[in-house]
């Protein structure tokens, strides 16, 4: 309590620190995102005049970039506060939505992750390099990044590259490339300690490291060391008013299917929550002959579930940030061997340890996931047992712990001449009462190489990397539905098959489960769950992963001849590369008998053969209407030992008219061989959340998905019973989603252009630190490798009445637990070569630095206008729409200004997201009108916001300097997206609120 007071007490104080001093600054914003910086050499692979920009490999004192970048310095992740750099990274309007991070995937099997995603294509289609090198993977099977290994004081900058780059890096670059640049021949020693607290006392942070670099041998050489420490605390998902009750959208429980006018008073209240807590809690429901949704109550009988007294509120179990801890050590090392021959050799290793954290796991009889596959989640409350020496008799014996009034009640379901049950239950019995992921990754990479001038503007570099990532994770709480099935089955023993004595006792019914020690399961009644019963349920899900990768490339740089703009520059190279991914589930998971998921094994590896070139042509240079004219061009041709040989290729130019303005236009043509988990992986199941075009359906609603919908004998019992098609939350969240592989996936094919203009007003002294850009980008994605979306496959069956699609729904024919009759039980989701996704768009940046008040003041902003973004699902298919939608704003900006002295610095960012709306194809046009028409696009509105963060450095002792901050300074809210609605809300905004950091910085 003593410490909780003084978080409080400590946060008001900052609080009103920041509300004091804040308001003049209230419209400024975000860190500077430089358009086309200089670039340091790299390696020691050129002379200090010249520069290798991200997007080519030639090493030259003029070259600008051929393609859209945006430089994050290591000073903007200093003026930040940034410890992870991906926060850093989602700034940018390009980056889209997450695919994982702390607050997307807390309460998932894969807590912790933090990778990045180019243009919304996603994470996949985004390559991440170190010093333009490749790293192995984080996230096994994928080529996705880890970024939460990345050593973030350790980076010099990091290069936004936007437009497709695989003939200049390869595989993967569809979308383009985030390169980061570590520091090289640091020298002196930084230390760094910062920590951080939200407003509400948790999100505690601690961040710890220091570096070190010193030159020898007369300065022909460096070292450099680094160490860093890092603790994020755990976020609960009940520490936020929005998160801590199990809410769903009011408008989804009034929408009725069909045209109605009582879908208009739906749409208005989309955006009000409703509790709507699961009617699965640890007393569980069951069917009790024809009674669906049945509560067995302590004393033995049993009644209808009532949401207002037995609701189980789901949502306050969970985790909005998952907990982190992590130690990063990183070195580098360069020698001048000779004036012309350098060697370099880099390390670098991450330990991670998070937890995630979801509800206690639901434990059925029923579904694929269930552990009565073939009688719909039905099992035996009686069995037959012989009589000893009765030559072949049996007695018909009861399970003792089913209560008198529910044997009563029950009936024979499956025609075995037994009466049965079915249910589903919270297995909150289970310690700690939740499911926790514990997960523990460790990342290494090492690099050796050398590069050597060669003379005449000739230069050679070469270097072999190897890195590897493991993955040790497990999930507790699970039930093992084998010894369930067993468990369950009970009779009283009364030929005393146990020999103790006892012909009262219960014991399991099956002879060969007896003497494998099975322990009867009693489940009537919430709370009759034993400590020897729960023993011999309980099971952890345990994975073990490893991904490896072996690099070795070699490239030659130089000039072939003289042009009259300039020499002809030419850069040739070779590359190998192999990877190894292995995924690894114990048995019980790769059978689906854990009662929460089936992840089958997955092991793979391939390997590629490359080769590149790539060519600048300065045309003309310095004559009128042509300061400059550049054409340039790359292509690769890489060889894959599992699909084959493709090629890769570019084609640009660049003309500046004058020195202070400059036009770029690049065409792309990018390419992806699928990955290991693509091409390798077997089919898994898992629960998906759902939105069933069914639902609402009465008997007299007309049009052709009510046909199609009544069509089902499931569907159709379901409104004859109940006046419409009704579902229960059970029903919608706890759909199985089956995964299937696809060996014949082949590459796919993104074609990029990219049209730009630079200004850069250097003859103008008062603007020649101005920068403004704008870009013009159109990608296409062929053949797009993608899993179809389960409301794909519902739709393509029930609202389109392609019947081929039917084929991978799988309803129940009879109410199962707290599953109603006709509910969706699975959905197959095929991985496809897919009918392309697209994006358009406009980006716009300036960038102005200028001395003013004693110091030197920045002010920089950028701009993303999308003008198109969608994709096919289906080859064939119509165009589906999500621009402007929730996770792809139609507009985002980023403005910033920064002002510091010797003394005193202050970093003001705001970010700006603009409207958005849920999706128009697949949910809006569910809200049918009494004419037709969808209602007005208001009601599917979600406000615009900006966050605001700032920061204060000064220096009141030399060599040290001390820092405060805040996050979300205005603590702007998430906006009022329940259960039910579409798209990935946590990943799109802020969800932690306010939050305040202090930190100092030593440099000698």
């Amino acid at each position: 309590m003593k410490d909780e007071s003084i978080c409080r007490s400590r946060s008001r104080t900052l609080r009103h620190m920041w509300l004091g001093g804040a308001g003049a600054f209230a419209l400024l914003a975000i860190p500077a995102y430089a358009q086309d910086a200089p670039q340091e050499a790299q390696d020691g692979s050129a002379s200090p005049a010249d520069i290798v920009v991200t997007g080519s490999r030639i090493a030259s004192p003029a070259l600008t970039s051929p393609s859209p970048l945006q430089v994050l310095t290591a000073e903007t992740l200093e003026n930040n506060g940034i410890i992870n750099v991906q926060d850093a990274l989602q700034q940018n309007p390009a980056i889209g939505l997450p695919g994982f991070s702390r607050t997307t995937t807390a309460n998932s099997t894969n807590p912790g992750l933090s990778t990045v995603n180019l243009r919304n294509l996603g994470a996949d289609r985004t390559l991440v390099l170190i010093d333009g090198r490749r790293s192995v993977a984080g996230v096994p099977g994928t080529a996705q990044v880890d970024l939460s290994m990345i050593p973030t004081p350790f980076v010099e900058r990091v290069d936004v590259l936007t437009g497709g780059a695989s003939a200049v890096y390869g595989s993967d670059a569809v979308a383009g490339v985030v390169n980061f640049i570590y520091k090289k021949k640091f020298e002196g020693l930084q230390l760094n300690a910062q920590g951080g607290i939200s407003e509400r006392g948790d999100d505690r942070q601690i961040a710890l490291n220091a570096t070190y670099g010193q030159n020898f041998a007369d300065d022909r050489g460096n070292f450099m060391i680094f160490g860093g420490y890092v603790n994020e605390g755990a976020v609960d998902a009940s520490g936020r008013s929005f998160s801590r009750y199990d809410y769903t959208s009011q408008g989804t429980i009034q929408r009725v299917a069909g045209n109605s006018a009582t879908n208009l008073t739906a749409a208005q209240n989309l955006f009000t929550p409703f509790y709507n807590p699961s009617n699965v809690g640890p007393g569980g429901i069951f069917v009790i002959g024809t009674q669906t949704n049945r509560v067995i109550q302590p004393d033995g009988s049993f009644r209808a579930y009532n949401a207002a007294t037995d609701g189980w509120n789901r949502a306050e179990w969970g985790l909005l940030a998952s907990p982190s801890e992590r130690f990063t050590f990183a070195g580098r090392f360069n020698f001048d061997v000779s004036d012309s021959v350098n060697v370099f050799s880099e390390v670098t290793y991450a330990n991670v340890v998070t937890k995630g954290r979801m509800e206690a796991s639901p434990m059925r009889t029923d579904s694929a996931l269930g552990a009565f596959t073939g009688t719909n989640g039905f099992y035996p409350i009686q069995s037959r047992v012989l009589v000893p020496g009765g030559n072949g008799a049996t007695v018909l014996v009861n399970n003792p712990f089913v209560p008198q009034a529910v044997l009563d009640a029950a009936t024979d379901r499956t025609g075995d001449g037994l009466k049965d049950l079915s249910f589903l239950i919270r297995t909150t019995a289970f310690a700690p009462g939740t499911r926790t992921i514990p997960t523990e990754r460790d990342n290494f990479r090492a690099v050796i190489g050398t590069t050597a001038d060669l003379g005449s503007n000739w230069k050679f570099d070469a270097y072999y990397q190897y890195g590897f990532t493991k993955q040790k994770q497990s999930m507790s709480g699970l039930a093992n539905l084998y010894n369930l099935a067993e468990g369950l089955q009970v009779i009283t023993d009364v030929y005393d098959f146990d020999r103790d004595g006892s012909t009262t006792d219960a014991v399991c019914a099956n002879a060969d489960a007896r003497a494998r020690g099975c322990v009867p399961i009693n489940v009537y009644g919430n709370g009759k769950l034993t400590q020897q019963m729960v023993d011999y349920l309980q099971v952890s899900l345990q994975r073990d992963s490893k991904q490896t990768m072996h690099v070795a490339a070699a490239n030659l740089t130089g000039s072939l001849f003289t042009l009259p703009g300039g020499p002809v520059q030419i850069a040739v190279g070779a590359e190998y590369r192999k990877e190894e991914s292995r995924d690894i589930f114990d048995p019980l998971t790769n059978a689906a008998r854990n009662g929460y998921v089936q992840l089958t094994d997955t092991a793979g590896s391939f390997d590629v053969k490359e080769a590149y070139g790539e060519l600048v042509v300065p045309l003309l240079a310095d004559v009128p209407f042509f300061h400059s004219l550049t054409l340039r061009g790359a292509a690769r041709m890489s060889d894959y030992s599992t699909v084959g040989t493709f090629y890769a290729w570019n084609a640009g130019v660049e003309w500046a008219p004058v020195e202070d303005i400059r036009f770029r236009a690049v065409y792309a043509h990018a390419v992806r061989a699928p990955n290991i988990g693509e091409l390798f992986a077997a089919p898994a199941a898992g629960i998906v959340t759902i939105t069933d075009p069914c639902q609402g359906i009465t008997l007299t609603t007309t049009g052709s998905i009510a046909d199609n919908c009544r069509a089902v004998p499931g569907i159709l019992a379901n409104i004859q019973q109940n006046g419409s098609f009704s579902l229960t939350q059970a029903d919608l969240s706890g759909v199985g989603g089956v995964t299937a592989a696809n060996p014949n996936i082949r590459e796919e094919t993104g074609k990029t252009l990219t049209l730009g203009l630079v200004i850069n007003p250097k003859s103008i002294d008062a603007l020649r630190n101005l920068t403004l850009t704008a870009d013009y980008f159109d990608i296409k994605l062929e053949d797009a490798i993608n899993r179809v979306p389960a409301a794909t496959v519902l739709n393509k069956c029930y609202r389109e009445g392609q019947a081929d699609f039917c084929q991978f729904v799988t309803r129940r024919t009879v109410a199962s637990g707290a599953y109603s009759i006709g509910s969706v039980e699975q959905v197959v989701r095929g991985l496809i070569n897919s009918g392309g996704s697209f994006s358009r768009g406009l980006d716009f940046t300036l960038n102005y630095g200028h001395e003013m008040l004693g110091g030197r003041a920045n002010l920089s902003a950028s701009w993303t206008h999308l003008l198109k973004n969608g994709f096919r699902a289906l080859t064939g298919d119509a165009y589906d729409n999500t621009k402007g939608e929730l996770g792809t704003p139609k507009d985002s900006v980023n403005v910033g200004v920064n002002w510091a002295n010797d003394v005193f610095g202050v970093t003001i960012n705001n970010e700006y997201m603009g409207p958005q709306y849920l999706d128009y194809e697949n949910f809006q046009t569910l809200y049918r009108l009494a004419d037709g028409s969808v209602p007005d696009s208001k009601y599917f509105r979600i406000k615009s916001k900006i966050y605001t963060d700032m920061q204060i450095r000064f220096t009141a002792i030399e060599n040290f300097e001390f820092y405060i901050g805040a996050k979300n300074m205005f603590d702007v809210k998430r906006p009022p997206v329940w259960g039910g609605l579409p798209g990935n809300v946590n990943g799109t905004y802020d969800v932690l609120g306010r939050r305040y950091y202090t930190g100092i910085r030593a440099k000698f």
